[in-house]
């Protein structure tokens, strides 16, 4: 991808054909969809911003990639004309004849009709035989953090993210400690994966607009540089953390990892990792999360038990 003459030549291949209100619109009239804000249904219809989803993830022939919310088929069959293979999630099956025109044509794409939120992941990777890929989406904003939580969790099998979310939420994925966007999503982020806003989205660029911005984000997968020993008990710290943020570190972390952990042990372990107990969650580093995870793994706790 460092060929600047080679980016532009991928960017012309990829199809836009559905980035259009009069695409979106006479698809809807032919099968007689209705959009359902509970689904998050927001569908693109800008090519340029379609363009730049394909440019920042990246995508090759040479990639499989994971999408999630088909929708009608617009990002899908931007993938299929970019990516070696395509599978494409999608809950609504009102949706399925609509797809069944819109990619039909496109032999490397599949169409699987599942709830990401319920999907175990480990389990899905073995059935189509994935080792590397690359997870692009126009996410429904109501399962952008719980999608997300779980596939960094199960993130072994995946090279990169690359989605489009609610500019709020984006930004709280790329905060600094000592703000009130930073929280649990930055810290897991920041655990995970080196976190790049690419695009900030107006509501234009959706049919029907949202009602907020949107930002495109990339999530580029890479070990962390200090590796907690117990991943799911440095998660539940950083939970009980910013349980209360309002609460200093020592009685959040005191009341969400109870019983399991008296708060003067808490005390101890605070000032053994140089963390005043008098501190809040939101002033920690990820790499201070990460050595009071493990503390408390020393200790003999596990995934706050």
């Amino acid at each position: 991808m460092s060929d600047g003459g080679w980016i532009i030549l991928e960017l012309r291949a990829v199809d836009t054909a559905l980035a259009a209100p009069t695409a979106v619109r006479r698809l809807a009239a032919k099968y007689g969809f209705t959009f359902r804000r509970s689904l998050g249904q927001n569908f693109l219809i800008d090519g340029n911003i379609l363009r730049r989803i394909i440019q920042a993830a990246e995508i090759s022939h040479a990639d499989t990639v994971i999408e999630v919310g088909a929708g009608i088929g617009t990002l899908t069959r931007a993938l299929g004309s970019t990516a070696g293979r395509v599978l494409a999630l999608e809950v609504d099956r009102r949706l399925e004849p609509i797809l069944q025109e819109t990619v039909c044509h496109y032999d490397n794409v599949e169409i699987i009709w599942e709830d990401a939120l319920k999907l175990d992941w480990r389990r899905f990777r073995e059935l189509y035989g994935l080792s590397r890929v690359k997870f692009v989406a126009n996410l429904p904003y109501y399962i952008t953090s719980p999608l997300l939580v779980n596939l960094f969790q199960q993130s072994s099998f995946l090279e990169s993210i690359t989605v489009m979310v609610q500019r709020e939420v984006g930004e709280r994925f790329t905060a600094e400690p000592g703000t009130k966007a930073y929280g649990t999503l930055t810290v897991l982020a920041g655990y995970y994966s080196e976190v790049e806003i690419c695009q900030i989205v107006p509501p234009t660029v959706f049919m029907p607009p949202p009602d907020v911005e949107s930002a495109v984000v990339k999530f580029t997968l890479r070990p962390y540089e200090a590796e907690a020993v117990d991943p799911a008990l440095f998660w539940t710290t950083v939970k009980a953390a910013f349980s209360q943020r309002r609460k200093t570190l020592a009685n959040s972390l005191a009341s969400g990892l109870r019983p399991s952990v008296s708060k003067t042990e808490i005390c101890n372990i605070l000032h053994s990792c140089g963390i005043s107990p008098e501190r809040r969650a939101e002033t920690l580093t990820v790499g201070d999360f990460v050595v009071l995870a493990n503390q408390l793994a020393a200790l003999g706790l596990r995934d706050g038990k």
